[in-house]
């Protein structure tokens, strides 16, 4: 019975947080409005700092999940390049969107580059 009564609350606690999970899709796209293939867009949630990360496809298209609801901002990032006196390649930021609400379920936001 114990057991029985165990699994039933874990259960249902984990299809609460699933549900919970923030989806975010959208498109990447350059400073001069063109589709950025191939690019790296994270997902921060500001209020963990916790972040996920997804590669745009051919369209430019994006797909990249986080945690539970709250305030996140999307990040595009740069190709990776070697820094002088470096042997590991580096990103840097070169666009980002302004924060927005995730209360679960599927959110649509592009990013665009700010900088070439």
């Amino acid at each position: 019975m114990y057991r029985s009564s165990l699994a039933l609350v874990l259960s249902a606690s984990c299809a609460f947080a699933s549900a919970q999970n923030c989806g975010v899709a959208g498109k990447a796209l350059g400073a001069d409005g063109k589709p950025m293939h191939a690019a790296v867009v994270r997902l921060t949630n500001l209020d963990t700092r916790q972040s996920n990360l997804s590669a745009t496809d051919a369209n430019a298209d994006f797909r990249v999940s986080g945690g539970g609801g709250g305030q996140y901002r999307l990040d595009l990032l740069s190709p990776p390049t070697r820094v002088t006196g470096s042997l590991i390649p580096t990103r840097s930021v070169v666009g980002m969107t302004e924060g927005f609400s995730c209360r679960g379920g599927d959110e649509r936001q592009d990013v665009h580059a700010q900088v070439d």
